[in-house]
């Protein structure tokens, strides 16, 4: 079978029942963009192909190479399997930074994602401890 990277991309995508949107928000690539590469009207530039394999939980070559062999991971299907609260962050569109950051964290070494995830607890307790001063001076 001769099929396209776009091809492939649609089938992975349909293999796990998941919209353009579904797959735009996990790649952090719009959707006319995914919907343009599916159609074979597009080609991804290596950072997008590299986005979109990771998304789908398959090795690059996996969308690149027709010849290749590989079992997809079990992954959750829908963002419908999230609960609500991630749900109506995931579709809010000003989230889109945040999950283009996350999407690279995840391809950090271990210990580099563990130290990003530190601070970020760090700094977050921080930010807490300062809101709730600051609500103490409001209250006096």
């Amino acid at each position: 079978m001769n099929e396209s990277f776009g091809n492939r991309v649609r089938r992975l995508r349909l293999d796990r029942h998941w919209s353009q949107q579904e797959l735009s928000l996990r790649a952090g690539i719009s959707t006319p963009h995914i919907s343009s590469i599916e159609r074979s009207k597009r080609f991804p530039s290596l950072e997008y192909a590299i986005r979109m394999a990771d998304a789908l939980g398959v090795p690059l070559n996996a969308l690149c190479d027709e010849d290749a062999d590989f079992v997809p991971p079990k992954m959750k299907t829908s963002s419908d399997e999230l609960p609500l609260y991630l749900q109506n962050f995931i579709l809010n569109e000003s989230a889109t930074p945040y999950l283009q950051a996350a999407h690279k964290m995840s391809t950090l070494p271990e210990q580099d994602a563990q130290f990003l995830t530190l601070m970020i607890d760090l700094l977050s307790q921080q930010r807490r401890l300062s809101m709730r001063s600051d609500e103490t001076f409001v209250q006096h």
